[in-house]
């Protein structure tokens, strides 16, 4: 396993590119989502129970309740926002990266770092899927290497077992749509190398006729 800063090589090809399973990353994004609609649906009505409270505790103590707790709610519900922004940027900046040499893992808003292993160092590729992940088609991939046991994990992988198929045939060598083409050509090209040296032309296969005709009677 490498770490990179550097984009895929010129002559590199990316065969498959996801992100996690939205549903199951953003799971507690979700939360705070409902909890900041909670708040602005409930807002007046905070307000209005606070006011009355106020109103009884102004012959004892005098407290701004109404206003503090008012700004309290204005900087939860900012903070809330800003929080469900940033997990959504983040999920956004999470690439896995199937490429014709090595499996890519990208990661980081401010800070990209990419993780990387190429398919000869493979040595072992383990999936696990919870409840939640089952439900929603989703799984973790955990790839091992030879050197020290290293070690590289993809989260929330959708369809974890075609990722995991598709892994396994790049590390066997096997065509995934990509090199077909080229291989049928360089197979015809050789096949004709072939009929040219070893099989006999149109006029040395007359001449052979003509030969049986005249000694083979």
């Amino acid at each position: 396993m490498t770490e990179m800063e550097n984009t895929p090589q010129p002559r590199e090809k990316v065969l498959f590119d996801t992100r996690p399973r939205f549903t199951i990353t953003l799971s507690s994004t979700f939360i705070k989502f409902f909890v900041l609609i909670v708040l602005l649906y409930l807002f007046t009505t905070i307000l209005a129970s606070v006011a009355s409270v106020q109103n009884f505790l102004v012959n004892y103590v005098r407290l701004p309740l109404v206003e503090s707790v008012s700004y309290l709610i204005v900087i939860l519900i900012f903070v809330l926002f800003l929080w469900i922004l940033w997990d959504i940027i983040s999920w956004r900046a999470i690439h896995y990266m199937l490429t014709t040499d090595r499996v890519l893992v990208e990661r980081g808003v401010l800070r990209k770092k990419k993780v990387y292993m190429h398919y000869e160092k493979i040595q072992d590729v383990d999936i696990s899927q919870g409840i939640m992940e089952r439900i929603f088609k989703a799984g973790d991939i955990e790839i091992w290497g030879g050197h020290d046991r290293t070690q590289l994990i993809m989260e929330h992988v959708p369809n974890p077992a075609q990722v995991d198929n598709t892994i396994n045939r790049l590390i066997q060598g096997d065509d995934v749509g990509f090199r077909k083409y080229k291989r049928s050509e360089d197979r015809k090209s050789v096949i004709k190398d072939y009929d040219k040296k070893f099989k006999p032309s149109e006029d040395r296969k007359s001449v052979i006729k003509d030969y049986d005709k005249k000694f083979k009677q």
